[in-house]
């Protein structure tokens, strides 16, 4: 984000960037793209995120013309339990 701007500015923080290895640069592309992108349900008091939007996820590969179809979907769906499970577990 920090170098697309015009002009380039540096990240405040080295955590805000991390460096992806290439086999991984097309599910952080597309992460990003749909990690808002999520399924709920009600527990009766607020809403709880069930899963990421497995639609969203198959429309961005499409969209992106990602090449590792399969392994992009599994990847991205990892990384947000991942993320989930983190969020969760300091939520308590």
């Amino acid at each position: 984000m920090h170098a697309e701007r015009n002009p380039p500015t540096i990240p405040p923080c080295i955590t805000c960037r991390i460096p992806l290895r290439p086999e991984n640069e097309d599910a952080g592309r597309i992460f990003q793209i749909v990690r808002g992108q999520v399924l709920t349900r009600f527990n009766g008091k607020v809403d709880v995120v069930v899963d990421l939007n497995h639609g969203a996820v198959w429309a961005a590969i499409d969209a992106y013309e990602i090449k590792d179809r399969t392994g992009t979907f599994e990847k991205v769906m990892r990384a947000f339990h991942q993320i989930e499970a983190e969020r969760r577990a300091n939520a308590d």
